[in-house]
């Protein structure tokens, strides 16, 4: 660094020397020179003259006055400016170079294009001089040489796209978790049946004619199919639904049916879907109307295997404290395969169709009935949709492993609801409570502060529409009945409709709201604060959440119980009901699907119960003891059916019941399933009736007694 410093240093000092050769010396005044020496000023007098002898002759110098000394300027200014205006010079040949490089670029893509466009021109020219049979012989040429590569390419892409949307290949992922959005479009996401691997080997196998590399293959993959994940199953599948698919997909696969959807079959054999007469078996146009099949003569008599859902009774053995054994009966469901021949199989599913039918039916209706109530909610009315959620298990911030064993934490029940108000408004509430009773009595102390709260903060709603899924356990029983006929009259309600959605298909608002709520407690405690309760689950909510909660207790629950009298009788055909109305305390409307025209409305062939002639009856009457071996009269969706009780549990019984021929005919089928002996509830069976009796020469028809027939036909 030094040597840099000095270097500049003597550089200056050589340029300031030469600054100073140039300019011309300076000179004394008189005085001066009078008090210097002779010799001294002789010197500078004659090294004036030299400089006056070098100056040039076209300039005159004025020598009479004296002349000052020049001193050397700083140049380091200049010196600047030089270097600004190189580099501003340096930039802009720069820059003109790239400029003349772009220039000379698109000339030459210019020429190119030039080129192409003369070359296609005289192709053209060529292609009309030939003559039309040789053009001809070169199209059926260039046809025999097949496909060009971006065809065959596009081909390609065409043949495995359709093979990965086969039922087979993927599945439909249902819901709203199943929807992907891309560039503005909806794409239903599909799921894969196996590994990408074996569907390319597999794709290998059908299209020999296909040449495809693995890689190629997993990249013509759209992006809609994926790969399936546990969370993307179905854990809510309606059984039903489910149990059609099966045969049907089975029947399509042997190539007796053209189609595989239950919907398409159902309307395949009805005048109209839309026609309750139609979907129920009541119009006389389409009841012996069936769908189309070809079974082949040639197939017949051989077996098939097929999967059905199936829930049976299983014996439990549990071991006691003090080292004895208890056998207990529970229900299992279970998905098994099932083997029959090809005419048993397409029995089964003519036998089904039209219970599916009625199925289908009631969905359709439910869901449309109810959402046109809710769109059109006047001032004076309200919807309630409300729904057990899962108990929520307390928890700590931080727990011992003791906390895991013997009774382990609390669990508090939650009841969810959303309330649907005129126009457009929504809100949700809860209910908690540290009583698990799920039962109609508790489900009524958790409505009561919810019709409080509607009383009171909109006098003007004088109407009820409770809507809700239909376990009998909760919602469906003649105990719930009973209290939406009184309940809703002392809190000064005057029209109260409860609205029940079809079996499995029940899933709604109130599910969300109770996830909401769950989550909420977990990410609490996973910040710290413990909830070991009912009390301390619901100050917690309350202070976090907005959803209005209210808190239950057990003696709430148990003075709900005094409200319903001990000798309530069942309601013909509870499990058909899907629609209650009451306008009056204690007298009931029942329909098989709900209907909104207004408080008397009589569409759908409305039945009339009054409980308030039951409260006269004798209080000491109790009902016949049903045992296993006995025969009975039950009814399912509707029909009377004959058949023996087999097992007994949980005030629940299993019948194994005779199949149906005609008016108060029935046989014993010739081939029996594991789980077709269905259970029933007490108020499912009508009567204890004696054998019945065979009606011909064979003893393959039976009947039952005129008299007892009769008396429960004209109640169902």
């Amino acid at each position: 660094m030094w040597k840099k410093n000095s270097a500049k240093y003597y550089r200056k000092k050589k340029q300031e020397q030469a600054l100073l050769d140039l300019s011309p010396a300076s000179s004394f005044s008189e005085t001066e020179n009078s008090f210097g020496n002779e010799e001294n000023n002789r010197q500078e007098q004659d090294t004036n003259n030299e400089s006056l002898n070098r100056t040039p002759a076209k300039e005159s110098l004025d020598l009479k006055g004296p002349i000052e000394a020049s001193t050397p300027q700083r140049t380091r200014p200049v010196i600047k400016k030089r270097e600004r205006a190189s580099r501003t010079v340096a930039k802009l040949r720069a820059k003109l170079r790239y400029v003349e490089e772009k220039l000379r670029a698109k000339k030459t893509q210019l020429l190119t294009l030039n080129r192409k466009i003369r070359r296609l021109a005289a192709n053209r020219t060529k292609s009309a001089m030939l003559p039309a049979n040789i053009s001809q012989r070169v199209s059926i040429r260039e046809a025999k040489k097949g496909l060009m590569i971006n065809s065959r390419r596009k081909q390609l892409d065409k043949i495995v796209s359709m093979f990965l949307h086969r039922d087979d290949v993927s599945t439909i992922i249902n819901g709203k978790s199943g929807e992907i959005r891309r560039k503005g479009q909806i794409y239903r996401k599909r799921a894969l049946t196996d590994t990408m691997a074996k569907l390319h080997q597999r794709f290998l196998v059908e299209h020999p004619e296909q040449t495809v590399s693995k890689a190629q293959f997993f990249r013509l993959r759209p992006f809609w199919i994926i790969r399936p994940k546990v969370k993307d199953r179905e854990t809510c599948a309606c059984k039903m639904h489910e149990n059609i698919g099966f045969k049907l997909k089975r029947m399509q696969q042997l190539g007796i049916i053209e189609t595989s959807s239950p919907e398409d079959l159902v309307q395949s054999s009805v005048c109209d879907t839309g026609n309750m007469s139609c979907m129920y078996g009541r119009c006389q146009k389409c009841i012996e109307k069936t769908f189309p099949t070809s079974l082949d003569p040639l197939t017949q008599g051989n077996t098939v295997i097929w999967q059905e859902w199936v829930t049976r009774s299983v014996t439990v053995t549990k071991t006691l404290k003090d080292g004895s054994t208890e056998e207990r009966q529970t229900k299992k469901t279970v998905l098994e395969k099932r083997t029959s021949s090809i005419e048993r199989l397409l029995a089964l599913t003519t036998e089904h169709l039209p219970g599916f039918a009625i199925h289908m039916f009631n969905v359709k209706n439910q869901y449309l009935s109810l959402k046109a109530m809710k769109d059109t909610l006047t001032d004076d009315a309200v919807a309630v949709h409300v729904d057990y959620s899962e108990n929520y298990s307390c928890k700590y911030a931080k727990e011992i492993k003791d906390t895991h064993f013997g009774t382990g934490n609390d669990q508090v029940t939650l009841h969810t609801g959303v309330l649907y108000l005129s126009r457009g408004r929504v809100e949700a509430f809860a209910s908690l409570s540290s009583s698990l009773q799920h039962d109609a009595v508790a489900t009524w102390a958790h409505l009561d502060p919810v019709l409080r709260y509607i009383r009171g903060k909109y006098p003007e709603v004088h109407n009820l529409h409770f809507i809700s899924d239909g376990p009998t356990s909760q919602y469906r029983n003649k105990t719930s009945f009973y209290l939406a006929s009184t309940v809703p009259f002392m809190h000064g309600f005057e029209w109260v409709t409860w609205n029940y959605t079809e079996a499995s298909h029940g899933k709604g608002a109130p599910d969300g709201v109770g996830g909401a709520l769950k989550n909420l407690a977990d990410r609490i405690v996973s910040y710290g604060t413990s909830i070991p309760d009912a009390d301390s689950l619901y100050e917690q909510l309350k202070n976090n959440s907005s959803v209005t909660l209210y808190k239950v207790s057990e003696e709430k629950i148990k003075a709900s119980r005094e409200l319903v009298p001990p000798n309530l009788k069942a309601v013909p055909g509870t499990l058909k009901i899907h629609q209650l109305t009451s306008t009056k305390p204690g007298v009931i409307n029942t329909r098989e699907v709900s209907c909104f025209c207004g408080k008397n409305c009589q569409c759908f062939s409305t039945n009339c119960h009054m409980f308030s002639e039951e409260r006269d009856e004798d209080p000491d009457r109790t009902e016949a003891t049903i045992e296993v071996g006995q025969w009975v009269l039950v009814e399912y969706d509707g029909d009377l059916f004959p058949g023996t009780v087999t097992q007994i549990a949980e005030g629940q019984y299993e019948v194994d019941t005779m199949n149906c021929a005609g008016e108060n005919r029935f046989y014993v089928p010739s081939i029996r399933f594991p789980g077709e002996r269905v259970w029933y509830y007490r108020q499912d069976i009508r009567d204890i009736i004696p054998e019945p009796l065979p009606v011909t020469s064979s003893a393959r028809h039976f009947c039952i007694l005129p008299d007892i027939w009769a008396k429960h036909k004209k109640c169902s």
